[in-house]
Formats: C-alpha cells, sequence, structure tokens
C-alpha cells in the first residue's frame, strides 16, 4: 500500500518529525528556527541565491557554480576566498560521504585525522559535525551564496544546519538519490525525504526568507537524452512546491551535442514553467537556469583535453544564455581538486563566459527546433503518464511508474529500478535511445530515434548494443563526441581462454560509496568472459564482501572506489579475510583511491600494504584486469 502523498505536511508532526531528526548529533541543539529566520533576515542580499542567480540574469551573464568543500574550517575560508579572487559567487557547498550517509562518527574521525595530520581524509565538509556556529564563520567568511550537497539519508539534518548557519539553497533532487546515491531506499523513503526539506524551506519562506531549491532529476548516468532527467526535474519541484518552495532551479545537462544539448534547455525551460502553472504553483518562481557539466561521463586525465572539455561546456553554456554553469575542474579525473586547479579552471571557463555573453550571439536551427519539439512530446508524455498512474497525485504516481519502469534510466545504484532502458550515440554525437524499456514515449519520438540509430549503424557497418553504448560513454573523455567502435568477427569466442572450473568473483564498491557505474561495467564484462559473479553493487560495507566470499567460496574480490575514502574503509582487510578463514582470496582494487591530487605509486603502496594483490588506477582498461585476474588464477591452480 503506497503511504506517500502529494501534500502538504501540516505544522505540528512536521515539528515532531525536526526533534527526531536534530537529535542524530549534539550540534543539532544549535539550531533554532526562530533565530535562524532571524539571522537569515541580518545577511545582505550577495548571500541569497535567489537573488544572485536573479542579477546574473538581469546582467546577461553567466555565473560560475563550483563545487567545493573540505573538513578543515581554515582551509574551507582559504579554498572560499580564493575561489572570491576568480569571480565566484554561488557555492555548491560538497559535504563528505559520510555525513551524507549519517555516519557522523566516521565524519568526526575523519575531521580529526585531517586537523592532526594536515591532509585531507574526507571528500567534503562535515557541516552536521562543525554544527551551525562554526559553519557561520564559513558563510561570513567570503563574498557569495551557498548551496550545501548532501543525499537522502543526512538530507534533513544538513539542510537544518545549512539553512540556519545562513546558506540559502539547496538541492532537494529525490531522483539524483534513486538514480546514484541510495542502494537500498524506497521510492517512498526518498519522496518522505524530499517533503521534509520542502517544508522546512516552506517554513523559511512564510517567514519572509526565501530558500531556493536547484533540481537534478534522475542523473542519466549514461548516453540517454535528457527526456526522464527533465520529466523527474519537474516533478520534484512539483514535490517542493507543495511543500511550500517558491524559488526553484533548474538544473540543466550538456551531453555533448551542441544542437541537442541547446534544445533540451530551451525546451526544458518551457516545460517547467508550463506544468508548475498547471499543477497550481504560479507562484514559484524560477530563480534561474544553470547549466551542469553532466556529472557521470568519464573526464579526461591529460591536462589539455581537461581544459578543452571544460571550455567547451562554458562555450555551451554563453551560447545558451544561462544564468550560471557547473563545471568540473581540470584535475577532476585524479581526485578532489586543489585551490591551484579551482582558480585555473575557473578563470578559463569565466575567459569564455564573458567573451561569448558580450556578443549576445544567438543560435538556431531547424535541427535544434526538431530537437526541441522530440523533447517536448517526449517529457510532457513521461509528465503525464506519471500524473495519470497517481489518479491526478504525483507522488503516488511516482512509486507506481518507478516500480512499472516508467520512469527508468541505465547503471542507477537503487535496486528498486528496472534498469531496461539503453541509449548510444548517432553520427553526431546525439543521445538516442536504443532500447526504450517501457517509458511511455510517443511514437513519433520512437521513430526518430530509430532513423537515427539506423543512420550509424549502416554508416558503420556495426550494431549498436551495450559495447557500443559504454564506448559512446567514455568518447568525451578522450576527446570525441562519437565513441570508436571496434568491429569484431562474428566468429570470435568471447571467453579468450577456456578454463577447467569457474571461479567465482565478488564484486562491488566499498564504504559508502556511490560510483556504481564502473563495478556494473566490470561485473558484466566478467560475466561474458565466463566467470560467476557476485555483484553486491554500490555502498557495501567491507565485511559484506568478506561474508559474501565466505558463503560463496570465492576466488577474488574486485573493488572499485571513486570517492577517494577507500583506505580509510578497508583498514586491516586482508587480515579480516585470515581471520574469516579466506586469507588467501585474491583481493584487487582500483579507482581514485585517495582525497585531493594523489600519487598513483603512494596509493598503490598503501593498498598494497593493506593486503591487495592488484592496485589500478583510474581509467584501467577493465580487458586489462581481466587478464591480469586469469593470470592470477591459472598461477594459483584455479583455473
Amino acid at each position: 500500500m503506497i503511504k506517500v502523498r502529494q501534500r502538504k505536511t501540516d505544522e505540528e508532526t512536521f515539528m515532531k518529525m525536526r526533534k527526531e531528526v536534530l537529535s542524530a548529533w549534539p550540534t543539532g541543539k544549535e539550531v533554532d528556527l526562530e533565530e535562524a529566520v532571524a539571522y537569515q533576515k541580518s545577511l545582505p542580499e550577495s548571500k541569497n541565491f535567489t537573488k544572485v542567480l536573479q542579477s546574473y540574469h538581469a546582467q546577461g551573464k553567466t555565473g560560475l557554480f563550483p563545487r567545493s568543500g573540505v573538513p578543515v574550517v581554515e582551509e574551507e575560508i582559504k579554498l572560499l576566498r580564493s575561489l572570491n579572487e576568480v569571480g565566484v559567487r554561488l557555492f555548491p557547498f560538497t559535504t563528505d560521504a559520510y555525513t551524507r550517509n549519517l555516519q557522523l562518527d566516521k565524519a568526526q574521525k575523519g575531521l580529526e585525522e585531517s586537523i592532526r595530520t594536515g591532509k585531507m581524509k574526507l571528500n567534503g565538509y562535515p557541516i552536521i559535525n562543525h554544527g551551525v556556529r562554526t559553519t557561520r564563520k564559513v558563510v561570513e567568511s567570503c563574498e557569495g551564496a551557498f548551496d550545501p550537497r548532501s543525499s537522502r539519508v543526512a538530507n534533513s539534518f544538513v539542510g537544518e544546519i545549512a539553512f540556519a548557519s545562513g546558506m540559502t539553497a539547496m538541492p532537494n533532487s529525490f531522483f539524483g538519490w534513486i538514480g546514484g546515491y541510495d542502494k537500498r531506499a524506497t521510492v517512498e523513503e526518498c519522496i518522505e525525504t524530499a517533503q521534509y526539506l520542502g517544508r522546512l524551506i516552506g517554513y523559511y519562506a512564510e517567514r519572509g526568507v526565501i530558500i531556493s531549491t536547484d533540481c537534478h532529476g534522475w542523473l542519466p548516468n549514461g548516453v540517454i537524452p535528457m527526456y526522464v532527467n527533465i520529466a523527474t526535474q519537474i516533478i520534484e519541484a512539483m514535490v517542493s512546491a507543495e511543500q511550500g518552495v517558491k524559488s526553484v532551479v533548474p538544473l540543466l545537462n550538456f551531453q555533448g551535442n551542441i544542437n541537442q544539448d541547446i534544445a533540451e534547455i530551451r525546451a526544458g525551460t518551457r516545460l517547467f514553467r508550463r506544468y508548475l502553472d498547471k499543477f497550481g504553483y504560479k507562484d514559484t518562481i524560477i530563480a534561474g537556469l544553470i547549466g551542469n557539466q553532466s556529472s557521470l561521463f568519464p573526464f579526461p586525465q591529460d591536462i589539455g583535453n581537461a581544459f578543452g572539455y571544460i571550455n567547451y561546456v562554458a562555450m555551451l553554456a554563453a551560447m545558451a544564455g544561462l544564468d550560471a554553469c557547473s563545471v568540473k575542474t581540470v584535475d577532476e579525473a585524479v581526485g578532489v581538486p586543489s585551490i591551484e586547479s579551482h582558480m585555473q579552471t575557473y578563470r578559463s571557463a569565466g575567459w569564455i563566459f564573458n567573451v561569448v555573453r558580450q556578443q549576445r550571439f544567438t543560435i538556431d536551427s531547424a535541427d535544434i527546433r526538431l530537437e526541441e519539439k522530440m523533447t517536448e512530446l517526449a517529457v510532457g508524455a513521461i509528465i503525464d503518464k506519471v500524473a495519470e498512474m497517481g489518479d491526478g497525485d504525483i507522488a503516488v504516481g511516482v512509486v507506481k511508474a518507478v516500480a512499472s519502469g516508467v520512469l527508468d534510466s541505465p547503471f542507477s545504484i537503487n535496486i528498486y529500478v528496472k534498469d531496461r532502458v539503453m541509449g548510444a550515440r548517432d553520427s553526431y554525437g546525439a543521445c538516442r535511445y536504443i532500447d526504450f524499456g517501457n517509458l511511455p514515449i510517443p511514437e513519433e519520438v520512437k521513430e526518430f530515434h530509430r532513423e537515427k540509430i539506423k543512420e550509424r549503424e549502416k554508416a558503420e557497418g556495426v550494431k549498436l548494443d551495450y559495447s557500443a553504448s559504454l564506448n559512446d560513454f567514455w568518447a568525451l573523455s578522450k576527446g570525441m563526441v562519437v565513441g570508436e567502435i571496434i568491429k569484431r568477427d562474428m566468429e570470435e569466442n568471447t571467453v579468450s581462454d577456456e578454463m577447467d572450473r569457474i571461479p567465482t568473483i565478488i564484486t562491488g564498491t566499498v564504504g559508502v560509496d556511490a560510483h556504481v557505474i564502473g563495478t556494473k561495467i566490470i561485473s558484466r564484462a566478467l560475466r561474458e568472459d565466463g566467470f560467476k559473479v557476485i555483484a553486491l553493487g554500490a555502498q557495501t560495507p567491507a565485511d559484506e564482501f568478506i561474508k559474501a566470499a565466505q558463503e560463496t567460496d570465492a576466488d577474488a574480490i574486485l573493488i572499485t572506489s571513486l570517492y577517494g575514502m577507500a583506505e580509510m574503509d578497508l583498514q586491516g582487510f586482508r587480515n579480516k579475510c585470515v581471520e574469516a578463514g579466506i586469507g588467501d582470496i585474491l583481493l584487487y582494487i582500483g579507482g581514485i583511491l585517495g582525497v585531493a591530487k594523489h600519487n598513483f605509486s603512494e596509493d598503490k603502496a598503501i593498498f598494497k600494504a593493506i593486503g591487495f594483490d592488484r592496485v589500478y588506477p583510474p581509467e584501467s582498461d577493465v580487458k586489462e584486469s581481466i587478464s591480469d585476474l586469469r593470470f592470477d588464477l591459472k598461477s594459483r591452480g584455479k583455473i
């Protein structure tokens, strides 16, 4: 039975909920709503996210919207002031992964270690541990407005601390949690968490303080059009507006094809206003439009290519007339960025913004208008179907739609997602569906996609499939918009070497790492190469790997990690394997293995000392690791 409803939470119930939220850590006692409202009103307009974004729009400028967040207060203030020097006035404030999952004891340990050693042990700012009084010092230390980041588990508590500290925006994107951050939460739990933050923002709004929410939607996770992403952003905006939110901000993604990116931005903007009005939220404003360098595509490791990538995004944002844009730093592929890389990146992107916007250049074509039409038809059909499934209640409709695959996206972290859709790029790099799953896409749009896919298949003489989709996923990091497809001999055996027995391999990401794409790719590749795979997915505690290996008599554990804190998660891992009676099991790990810019040789030494047999850097070839695995297993007489 579905309990969640698209209905405003009454104040008495909300206040009872708040007591439980704030009891999770002592700093919850620092939050006094009435005092927080007064503090917010005392801040200048330059601290208000909505006002800053509106000022960019009025001036015809594109502002920088970078990510930032380090654990130590003094270092965070130093970083923010350096960003001010390069013109940043909007701060998406990254909380660390332990905080985002309410593992506050671990966050405290990481914070203390960061202070003690001078090395950053957390991949963000532990806002709950620091509390209101300390975080106000951060907010007051620089010029600009703050927009903190969290995921579902800690979202309510982070919002309470953030707004009481003077921050004036926060994402309320429950589809972001479903797509990329929460493995086991039900769709209802995600909606209910979003309703809490929306009600908190609504409480401030009722007392004259406007706090905005930027809508991220279901992160694309792969080479698919933004139809589901835009539809779910609009649904998130409506869920927030019902709770009293008066300012929403679409976060519109770039995927590489100019025509499609600009068309989806234009169509998405119109659709936001249309559906907010249609469902009765005419007093909820769209404060501005923010572009986003699609967060899940692999990023170039080469510094020259990285500058090319971020400047291409900056150019598109300026050409589309966006009010702000989030670009990654040039050392994104190697870890949490340094202050120097922040400043170099944003100087470069800011140069592009200024030069292009001053020319007031307008881009238009028949191809853009056609892409706009397809986007409007598809997004409208998706939202209308969700509303129909809920008999007009959008929250009920969402629960049913995810369960049936009417809302769906590839490579999602959540166990309740159908994951039946797949995409690839056409000959010009636009993202198309090659499998629509159960999405309610109109036939006219489906036929448009089929024709574009057929056109590329004919030109290249191949069938676009899962392998092609992966190649397209990696394309941008290699300086291409269309992936290079290697034609295979139809008689080629996918298993390179027959095995006398089938080894069992455990895969997953460790700790609270939500980066699921890498482990899904390697799990599939292992199966195709003849291995038995026990895929634990993302956010797997270290002990669960050992338990799974014991229960299945596994031959190896392959761990991927991209959030930089695996060293803390895996301390004593080999020793624990020995204690569990599986001390001789092969252990592999690969990815971004430390916070901040790291020398891979140092990371390799650290994880070798922990007991890992092989350690791989980011962007390692999956085939290489499988070849190494076969060699190691054969050397041990296991195959």
